[in-house]
C-alpha cells in the first residue's frame, strides 16, 4: 500500500508522462511490493519555495506498511533522489522526502484494514 506523494511547484506540462510509471517500478523494486499496490500521486502548479526562492523544489511523502526502516531509508535515499532530480528537474537540495511507516490497524483498502 506505499504512497508517493509529491508536492511541487514544477508545473503540471512538465511533468514526463513516464514519472508514474517509472515511479512505480522504482518503488515496487525497493519496497518489495506488488506495482498493484503502489499510489503514486503528484500535485504540480503548487505555490511554494524552498530557501526562499521559488526555483523548482517539492516536498514529498512516502507512506508504507512495514519495510521502511531506518536502514532501508538509507538505502534508499539516493535513489529515490536521482529519481526526483533526474525526472522533475528539481536538485537534490531542494526537496525533502519524509518516510513514515504506517501501523497496519491505521490503513484502510477495500473496506478493510490491513492489520
Amino acid at each position: 500500500m506505499p504512497m508517493f506523494i509529491v508536492h511541487t511547484n514544477v508545473k503540471k506540462g512538465d511533468i514526463p508522462e513516464k514519472f508514474f510509471t517509472e515511479a512505480t517500478s522504482l518503488l515496487a523494486t525497493e519496497l518489495g511490493k506488488p506495482s498493484s499496490f503502489i499510489h503514486v500521486q503528484v500535485c504540480p502548479d503548487q505555490l511554494m519555495t524552498f530557501g526562499g526562492t521559488d526555483e523548482p523544489c517539492a516536498n514529498i511523502t512516502l507512506h508504507c506498511i512495514g519495510v521502511v526502516c531506518p536502514e532501508k531509508n538509507r538505502e534508499m535515499a539516493p535513489k529515490l533522489s536521482e529519481f526526483i532530480e533526474s525526472q522533475l528537474g528539481i536538485k537534490k537540495n531542494r526537496f525533502y522526502i519524509n518516510i513514515n511507516d504506517l501501523a497496519r490497524p491505521y490503513c484502510i483498502w477495500d473496506g478493510k484494514t490491513f492489520g
